[in-house]
């Protein structure tokens, strides 16, 4: 049934590429070329439940509606389509939102990454490093009359696997100019970490959809196994490391703590600093009244 979904959309989203592309040819050559690249999908795309190759790297187990289409054919679909191929690209995967959310999986090979050191940062600390780092975007954008952006918030705050060495997010990024209180498109983002770089998978959707696209991301790392020796824990202390280590991985700048702001008359702090204060203006107070009292027992004496 998934196949056939996939068909349809594929069918809708390639045939005016397809025509536009080629002018010169007849109309029943384009139709040829466009099927061919639909049906080769469809015949080498792997579904559930089976195991599918991710480069010399890892096997992805799909559960329920996961489809995979393999590189070669993702590649030819992509380009037909006029999309562009990410680097290290290795498949497409698909899921109940068919090709209107469909996820990039790629291989990138920049050595070992200790990923534990994302136990080291809260979610608030990650979104200020965004921020940061979107926010020194801007003035490239600027100069490219591009609108200049901002990180709102989570959609799906990062969350660390440090027993299978994942990690998954997800971020509202939009213009500036844009309403407080608008949605809009975003990246949901979740990587395995190996022992030679990591797996990545990137799904582009809109935040209605991303409770079901983090399910389906969530259902690919389950089924996600590093072959023998490339694992993350096969890696030895002569590996090369990944120059950026994770904030590269992230799409960081850099990574620091969030800034504390807090007002004085906000806060824990208020009841006992509050509490400290009367207390001693009362201790005051009380030796003021002695002292004025001994004075009056002086004279009267």
């Amino acid at each position: 049934m998934l196949r056939v979904v996939l068909a349809i959309f594929l069918s809708a989203m390639l045939s005016p590429v397809a025509l536009a592309a080629s002018p010169k040819g007849s109309a029943a050559d384009l139709l040829e070329t466009r099927d061919q690249v639909l049906v080769s999908a469809m015949r080498q795309s792997i579904g559930a439940p089976a195991r599918a190759d991710i480069g010399d790297q890892a096997t992805a187990r799909l559960s329920e509606d996961l489809l995979f289409v393999p590189q070669e054919p993702a590649i030819r679909l992509l380009t037909v389509s006029g999309t562009p191929v990410p680097p290290d690209f290795e498949a497409l995967l698909v899921g109940s939102q068919g090709m209107d959310a469909p996820g990039f999986i790629r291989f990138v090979s920049a050595g070992f990454i200790d990923s534990d050191a994302a136990l080291a940062w809260t979610a608030d600390d990650i979104l200020a490093s965004l921020r940061d780092t979107v926010e020194d975007g801007n003035p490239d954008r600027a100069k490219n009359n591009q609108q200049q952006r901002e990180a709102r918030r989570w959609v799906r705050p990062p969350h660390y696997d440090p027993e299978n060495h994942q990690l998954s997010w997800a971020a509202l990024i939009l213009p500036k100019s844009a309403p407080r209180e608008s949605d809009g498109e975003i990246t949901y983002h979740a990587i395995a970490f190996g022992r030679e770089g990591y797996i990545e998978l990137a799904i582009v959707t809109s935040v209605e959809q991303a409770e079901e696209v983090g399910r389906m991301a969530d259902r690919f790392l389950v089924g996600l196994s590093f072959r023998p020796g490339k694992a993350y824990g096969d890696a030895l202390p002569t590996d090369p490391r990944a120059p950026g280590g994770l904030v590269a991985a992230m799409g960081l700048d850099q990574l620091h703590k969030a800034e504390v702001r807090g007002n004085f008359l906000a806060g824990d702090m208020v009841v006992p600093v509050a509490g400290g204060i009367v207390a001693a203006i009362g201790a005051l107070s009380l030796f003021v009244y002695i002292q004025r009292h001994l004075r009056r027992e002086s004279r009267r004496g």
